[in-house]
């Protein structure tokens, strides 16, 4: 992953185009004091993002569920979109006819 190297007082001085890159183009930046690496600023869309994976690889049953959907789509055990709906539909019908 390629991040965009700039001392403190650059950040600093280009705060505004920086914040506009990283929004729009997720371009993401490595902030320096001294030589050394002290933040990172990336955009808010690629930080929830960021966020929302941790979370689900924390969670061994969101991994596992993972895991067996990547199984079925290899072994063509998966169903059509217009499959899904129509047994969807089946569903809501058969929930209406027996709840009058």
């Amino acid at each position: 992953m390629y991040m965009t190297v700039l001392s403190l007082a650059d950040a600093r001085a280009s705060l505004s185009r920086i914040v506009k890159s990283a929004s729009t183009t997720h371009e993401r930046f490595e902030v320096t004091r001294n030589g050394r690496r002290v933040a990172v600023l990336l955009g808010a869309d690629d930080y929830d993002a960021l966020l929302e994976t941790i979370d689900i690889l924390s969670n061994p049953r969101e991994i596992e569920l993972i895991y067996e959907g990547i199984t079925d789509f290899n072994t063509d055990n998966v169903s059509s979109p217009r499959k899904f709906v129509r047994l969807s539909l089946l569903e809501c019908d058969f929930l209406h006819e027996s709840n009058p």
